[in-house]
């Protein structure tokens, strides 16, 4: 028997060892479960057999005996559901129990450890770890560390030693499809393997092919918040969900799933993320968008614009009069200067003079406005506008009650004199009535002094936003100022609020003391962060100051060209240097080494930034003579690759309206659908989805309609274009009628 024969023996009999004990766990497990179902329909008869007779008149011992039974019940379903985890745990076990090996002679010992990594953690009853979960101290190595010196850090120090192999397998239904060994890092050959394989209607998780840089962002915990930087395709949201993964892993006592949240760009986007997490065993963290947090704390008294609505303005409208208006207000309202207007305004107004006056009723003092002052500026001066307009309240409530008890008891005893049929419930139901009306003057200035409305104190910033500019010190265009000016309250008397508008009322809900506390919260993970404006970094800010975020992004996926971070300095005031690292990705994993060169052509930059070497065809480049040839070329392309087994084909639009017409035309000749606003349904298979829409996801074959200078005609739409081009991962094809964009030069 030669070596590699004796290799394949000693493998195949360990991987059956191991489904042996994975086995024998398994059903453990579901006898737990079994056993739990039989005494909760046991307790549950019993229950419902007594619950007739369950009164307070048979003696509190019944009801005791009652109230335990449910408790019972309570445990009995919790334990059920954690018995049930753990069985789908084995199921995955069984399946593909690991992924890779590798052996580690720790300093000190005579022999190296072999060390399988799969999934999850499985441990026999004498305590030997059989395979270690990757997310696991010593399987940071793998990843980590080529043949040679390693070393890990667990509870009790560094431990340091030698890596003497490195081994990966493709394990399915129980059986090695394949190993080899990998002497450098994670092979290409298993990452390849990945990479050629038609895309899902969901993302996948990558604990098979995590690379070094990629590692060190899922276990850093050096800093409190992490801004990751990289290419289209580099993993970002992927190393996202695994950090996620290995802080339930390594902080289980601690947190849990409701103590994280995700911002994603849109709720397609949340859809395609939601299997990662449950395929690496652990439940879905919160997850939610910028505008259904900011629904919310806003309410329903508005009319208001979403993203999308916003985006199409932007792409659709260039030609209406007031866009040059419009496109100022959305830059002016995510400008550095906006904020240092914004942080000015609250100061002001927790500041300026309140007017207060004496609080009377029925000619008796209630309190002075002295004291009243006294308590806004001094005693409550640490607390936000609202919770101050709160105390106020409070305090004056309080000091009013003993003069209502007083009066109500003077009109009881005038109705008892007055000789009236009235019994003693009915004089004092009279007595609060005559009161109430009384007071309707006090409660009126009370409500006054202490009333906070939010776009009342908006409105009174754009009515005098030249004033403040200039008493802040804040240069502005004159013209252009006042066309934002007129144009806010324009929209603002109508009750409707812009998308740029909400952004900025909800930073004043928040600096003012409105919104409510987040604290349970203890990781906020934001995607695709360029699309933030600083001002929205303010209110994550505000929201979550105690958490831990981490923050990924890439500034050349820039959709929306007014309203983006522009730059990470400019949310640096906001995350500090000592608290905060950047980590830039610099390799690309989605596309083809053709698309990845293709699509670079259009950033007009030098990108320091690798792909892997995976090769395919060349992407086209076709000119039509109208769009309605372009679209019956689709159909030719979707029939095309569908026979040659692609499973997503992607047709990218750049605005909504455009989605529309491509659709409407394709429907009924082929198996099509669409997305065309950002809280539509995700799905897979052949999909017309606008650009703005299409962040985040990946398609087999990416499809775009019309790159002509008439559409992408200006600099603003480089990277949205950029953007659409990145989303193919096998096929990339560039359609134009006219002329094409200028952009692609």
């Amino acid at each position: 028997m030669n070596n590699n024969d004796f290799e394949w023996k000693f493998e195949h009999e360990w991987l059956q060892e191991v489904l042996k004990e994975a086995q024998k766990q398994f059903e453990e497990k579901r006898n737990s479960r079994e056993k739990f179902r039989r005494d909760t329909i046991e307790i549950q008869r019993e229950l419902w057999e007594n619950v007739g007779s369950v009164s307070i008149g048979n003696g509190l011992e019944q009801v005791v005996d009652f109230m335990q039974s449910i408790n019972a019940m309570k445990i009995q379903k919790r334990s059920h559901e954690f018995t049930r985890k753990l069985e789908e745990k084995y199921e995955r076990v069984l399946l593909s129990p690991y992924f890779a090996r590798m052996d580690f002679n720790e300093k000190g010992e005579d022999r190296a450890e072999k060390c399988y990594i799969g999934i999850s953690n499985l441990i026999n009853d004498n305590f030997d770890f059989l395979v270690y979960d990757w997310r696991a101290p010593i399987s940071s190595m793998f990843y980590d560390y080529e043949i040679g010196e390693a070393e890990y850090k667990c509870p009790e120090g560094t431990v340091e030693g030698k890596l003497t192999l490195k081994r990966q397998y493709k394990i399915n239904n129980g059986k090695i499809k394949y190993m080899f060994d990998s002497n450098l890092k994670i092979d290409d050959e298993v990452l390849q393997d990945m990479l050629s394989k038609s895309t899902d209607n969901k993302m996948k998780a990558i604990v098979t092919t995590i690379q070094r840089e990629q590692n060190k962002v899922i276990r850093n915990e050096e800093y409190k918040n992490l801004i990751v930087q990289g290419p289209a395709g580099s993993g970002k949201t992927s190393v996202a969900l695994h950090r996620i993964a290995y802080l339930l892993y390594k902080y289980r006592e601690k947190i849990t799933p409701q103590n994280i949240v995700i911002f994603s760009p849109n709720d397609i986007f949340n859809e395609y993320i939601s299997s990662v997490l449950p395929e690496l065993g652990e439940d879905n963290m919160s997850q939610t968008t910028f505008k259904e947090y900011m629904d919310k704390a806003l309410g329903s008294q508005f009319n208001k614009e979403n993203y999308s609505e916003m985006m199409e303005y932007i792409l659709g409208s260039k030609k209406e009069a007031d866009y040059e208006i419009r496109r100022n207000n959305i830059k002016f309202k995510a400008s550095m200067e906006f904020i240092e207007l914004l942080k000015g305004y609250v100061n002001v107004q927790e500041k300026s003079n309140r007017n207060f006056k004496n609080i009377l009723f029925r000619g008796s003092l209630v309190i002075s406005s002295q004291d009243l002052e006294k308590l806004f500026f001094k005693d409550s001066v640490q607390l936000p506008l609202k919770r101050r307009f709160e105390k106020i309240r409070e305090r004056i409530l309080f000091l009013l009650k003993p003069h209502e008890e007083q009066r109500i008891k003077e009109v009881a005893d005038e109705l008892k004199n007055s000789g009236s049929y009235l019994d003693k419930s009915e004089v004092m139901e009279h007595s609060k009535a005559r009161v109430r009306d009384e007071l309707k003057d006090t409660y009126y200035e009370i409500n006054k002094i202490t009333q906070f409305d939010l776009l009342f104190i908006y409105k009174k910033l754009f009515e005098k936003l030249e004033f403040f500019l200039r008493d802040l010190n804040i240069s502005y265009n004159e013209r252009e100022i006042r066309g934002i000016r007129n144009y806010t309250l324009e929209k603002l008397n109508n009750r409707m609020l812009n998308y740029e508008d909400q952004i900025s009322l909800l930073y004043l809900k928040g600096a003012l003391g409105d919104l409510p506390k987040t604290s349970e919260i203890k990781y906020v993970i934001i995607d695709e962060a360029q699309d933030y404006s600083p001002l929205q970094y303010e209110i994550f800010y505000q929201l979550f100051n105690h958490a831990s975020m981490t923050m990924l992004g890439d500034l050349n996926q820039s959709i929306n060209p007014f309203m983006n971070v522009g730059d990470y300095k400019n949310i640096s005031h906001i995350f500090t240097e000592d608290n905060t690292c950047i980590i830039n990705l610099t390799k690309s994993y989605r596309s083809t080494m053709e698309i990845t060169k293709f699509s670079r052509r259009l950033l007009n930059k030098e990108l320091s930034v690798e792909c892997v070497e995976r090769s395919g065809d060349e992407p086209l480049l076709i000119g039509f003579t109208d769009r309605e040839a372009i679209k019956e070329r689709l159909i030719e392309d979707v029939k095309r690759y569908k026979k040659k087994k692609y499973k997503s084909i992607g047709i990218i639009t750049r605005t909504a309206k455009e989605a529309t017409e491509v659709y409407n035309f394709l429907k009924d000749k082929i198996k099509v659908r669409a997305i065309m606003k950002d809280d539509d349904e995700y799905v897979s298979d052949t999909l017309v989805i606008p650009a703005y829409l299409a962040k985040g996801l990946e398609f087999d074959v990416v499809l775009i309609y019309n790159a002509g200078d008439e559409n992408y005609s200006c600099e603003e739409e480089r990277l949205l274009l950029y953007t659409a081009c990145t989303r193919a991962l096998h096929v990339l094809c560039v359609y134009y009628c006219g002329k094409r964009t200028l952009l692609l030069k």
